[in-house]
């Protein structure tokens, strides 16, 4: 089954909101306190299997800027099955034929949207919305669901390291029950890698971590642990030396010649340790945080990616909620993660918030896929990057700018176009690429907004054979050249170039016709013209060369002497 989106009412500081998970891997992005964790926590709440997790802390709904009772707090999956799970579920209803049941049961098709919902302000109940379905189909369907339904990892921003020991209670080997909190996660993980090793001479697998406590014999547990070591060596090592050598030292500086153990020396008590020999083959053993930060991230990750005791053995289809992934990493490392991260959404859903540029890179996310979280008086809201309502972002888009340019390019050899802004840039490379305008061998290098480009243009001149820097003819762009000729002399004005000098603050979006500029907002789904360009370069490139054959002959007039007087 798919999750398609998920609403979010009444929670906390939410009011209502519509979480679109359209993309594999769905970044939110957003300013301090803007709400972004709330929302990854919203969402956890419809995994009931998680309702433990850190005390169950995120089943806390109430909004602590009212001094009001939160009430109708509701999170509300939209879920599509697949044909295979409709016919799993007729068979499982076992409806008589001809009954108004079963005829409803059929109207159920792999494009019908079932909203699966629970509602935490009434004793944390779920249910099915749809109100087409009659009580007893909607009885089977919600048990139908909550038997399949995708599995929800969290991770909380990866500051819950290992523990440096995990412990269980004496009376565990009798009655199998574990603790609370951040001990109780890392003691499901231990039963689980037990589980999953196999022992030998355990008989009872369900209950391998208890029948492994009453071995007395020391060598015999020596020998088990021995086993687990070698599954976690070949689960956890054999995927961190796969990363090594395809060159990707910068997602950390540690060794390749790492072995795990789990310690096991005092009786109730377990510790990870590491066993690095890359010193001439001595073994020197370590505990994971003694170990770098890439190290520790991606231990941490991957132990509860495949030692998760509800992550299916085939690791897919499940929905991955990131807080600040990769926070403590370095720039180089993060890059490397978010390819890890792409990896991992070949089969599953990701969502995750990031401050970081690192984590936004084109070449990995589509800006669609982008969410911008914000707090308008006091109450939480979510755009898509295409839909963001807010003109004076006060930072929140400040990743996304600064990512989109990760990938300009950074050669300033022969001719050069210097853009005012990451919009024009796109405008330029899509008639660059389908018509040979500015000519295929010129250079375009986007700035960062009008009288931002000052290195930009202090590289062009000491290595181009010839620039020009492009502004919007308005205030803001007078404004830059002015700053431009203050700093580099009056000369720099022979490489300045305005938008129609002749038309009075004529800017990039007046080069297209009002028609051309509804039909690019339609295709990118924007309501915005500098975010629908981006979007329409990045995320529907093979949309590119109809759009600019179909545009009225008045924005191809208008583009064409731009690029005309440009001269490049």
């Amino acid at each position: 089954m798919d999750i398609i989106s998920v609403r979010i009412e009444n929670y906390r500081a939410i009011e209502d909101i519509n979480v679109l998970l359209n993309y594999p891997i769905n970044p939110i992005i957003g300013i301090n306190e803007s709400g972004k964790t709330s929302i990854l926590k919203a969402i956890l709440c419809l995994d009931k299997g998680r309702d433990k997790f850190n005390k169950g802390q995120h089943l806390e709904y109430q909004n602590k800027y009212s001094t009001r009772d939160t009430v109708g707090c509701r999170i509300t999956a939209s879920i599509k099955l697949t044909e295979q799970e409709i016919e799993e579920l007729i068979s499982y209803c076992q409806f008589n034929t001809g009954t108004e049941d079963y005829e409803q049961l059929l109207s159920i098709s792999n494009t019908s949207k079932i909203q699966y919902a629970r509602t935490l302000s009434e004793d944390k109940t779920f249910s099915i919305l749809n109100e087409e379905f009659s009580n007893r189909l909607k009885s089977k369907l919600l048990k139908f669901i909550q038997n399949r339904f995708p599995v929800f990892l969290y991770f909380d921003d990866f500051t819950d390291r290992v523990p440096e020991e995990i412990t269980f209670n004496e009376t565990y080997i009798n009655d199998g029950k574990l603790g609370r909190g951040i001990q109780r996660e890392w003691q499901e993980i231990i039963e689980e890698i037990l589980k999953r090793s196999e022992l030998e001479g355990i008989d009872d697998n369900d209950k391998a971590l208890q029948n492994y406590f009453k071995v007395e014999n020391r060598d015999r547990k020596y020998d088990i642990l021995s086993d687990i070591e070698a599954v976690l060596n070949s689960e956890i090592i054999a995927e961190w030396r796969k990363i090594k050598k395809r060159g990707k030292n910068n997602f950390a500086d540690d060794s390749e010649n790492l072995k795990l153990e789990l310690d096991n020396t005092e009786h109730y008590k377990f510790q990870f340790k590491v066993r690095d020999t890359s010193n001439q083959n001595k073994k020197r053993t370590f505990n994971v945080s003694e170990r770098s930060k890439g190290f520790q991230w991606f231990f941490n990750y991957m132990i509860k990616l495949k030692f998760n005791p509800r992550y299916t053995k085939t690791q897919e289809n499940s929905i991955f909620l990131l807080d600040e992934p990769g926070s403590y990493l370095h720039s180089s490392a993060q890059t490397e993660l978010l390819k890890e991260l792409k990896s991992v959404s070949e089969k599953n859903t990701i969502i995750y918030c990031t401050h970081s540029q690192f984590l936004l890179n084109p070449d990995d996310i589509k800006l669609g896929s982008i969410k911008i979280a914000q707090k308008q008086d006091s109450k939480i809201e979510l755009d898509l990057f295409g839909q963001y309502k807010s003109e004076k972002n006060s930072g929140a888009l400040s990743p996304v700018y600064q990512a989109l340019q990760l990938n300009s390019a950074n050669d300033y050899i022969g001719d050069v176009i210097i853009t005012e802004g990451i919009t024009d840039y796109y405008v330029l490379k899509m008639m660059q690429e389908n018509w040979n305008f500015p000519k295929p061998n010129t250079k375009i290098i986007p700035g960062s907004g009008s009288g931002s480009s000052t290195n930009l243009i202090s590289f062009a001149l000491g290595f181009t054979n010839n620039f020009k820097i492009i502004f919007d003819n308005d205030r803001a762009g007078h404004q830059a050249s002015t700053k431009y000729v203050k700093e580099f002399g009056e000369t720099i004005e022979n490489y300045f170039h305005f938008y129609h000098e002749s038309k009075k603050n004529f800017k990039l979006e007046n080069h297209f016709s009002k028609k051309d500029q509804d039909r690019l907002l339609k295709i990118t789904n924007s309501k915005s013209l500098k975010r629908a360009i981006p979007i329409l370069y990045l995320d529907l490139n093979e949309k590119i060369k109809e759009f600019l054959n179909d545009m009225e002959e008045e924005s191809k007039n208008l583009l064409g002497i731009t690029i005309n007087s440009i001269g490049l």
